[in-house]
């Protein structure tokens, strides 16, 4: 991890144990190491030193995590955030998608889970990686965590679905062929009668003119530019 041991990482946590626990551990893994008590301090810490990667609780007195994550992102797209929390619900879900988080951690923080999310980051800092490819305003897809989202609800897609739309967005520009799709999407032999329903079904779940027909070829996908 050579780049993580060159980035600079901020953590944010109200609880003291837990905070010098696992900033114990993080100081080994970055150049750089800044922690803060609650989201005010940790927005304090961001604007002075832009961090490569935050570490940051949702719940904490003075600015919660995701508001400040709200804040942070309206400065900074690139900087990678991960979430720890002992909440899952759907609500807290939906708001790390649409912030574009990195990684939802689930006290406790077990550090093999951390070690993971930090290696997402790395790979991320690496390469630049643009995960989110827009339908519309109202429709993304997210090819990082491989969710689909319209209207700020996350939609259900089937393995085929999701495999024929990670393989429509690989492809693009360029349209993808029927033996193209055939051959990456079914793990067995299908026909085009199978493939078009799958393109209808999939069609259905973004919208109908987000996959056009390119005949006697296969199908090209519309990806709204930023």
């Amino acid at each position: 991890m050579d780049k993580l041991k060159n980035s600079t990482i901020l953590y944010i946590e109200d609880d003291e144990i837990t905070r010098e626990n696992i900033s114990s551990f993080l100081t080994r893994k970055c150049k750089n190491f800044f922690v803060a008590s609650n989201g005010k301090e940790g927005l304090t810490l961001f604007e002075k030193h832009n961090p490569d990667i935050i570490i940051t609780d949702i719940e904490m007195p003075n600015l919660d995590g995701l508001s400040m994550a709200k804040k942070i992102r309206r400065i900074s797209t690139s900087t990678q955030i991960i979430i720890t929390t002992a909440y899952t619900s759907q609500e807290y879900l939906m708001e790390a998608v649409n912030l574009h988080l990195i990684k939802y951690i689930v006290k406790p923080i077990s550090l093999p889970k951390l070690n993971e999310a930090l290696a997402n980051c790395e790979e991320f800092l690496e390469d630049s990686v643009i995960t989110r490819i827009n339908f519309n305003t109202n429709t993304f897809y997210d090819t990082y965590t491989k969710e689909l989202i319209k209207n700020n609800e996350i939609i259900s897609l089937s393995k085929t679905e999701r495999s024929l739309l990670d393989l429509l967005i690989k492809n693009y520009p360029a349209p993808t062929s029927y033996e193209a799709i055939d051959s990456n999407v079914y793990e067995f032999a299908s026909s085009k009668n199978a493939i078009k329903l799958l393109v209808k079904s999939l069609r259905n779940k973004i919208e109908k003119e987000a996959i056009s027909n390119v005949s006697g070829f296969g199908y090209n996908i519309h990806i709204e530019k930023d």
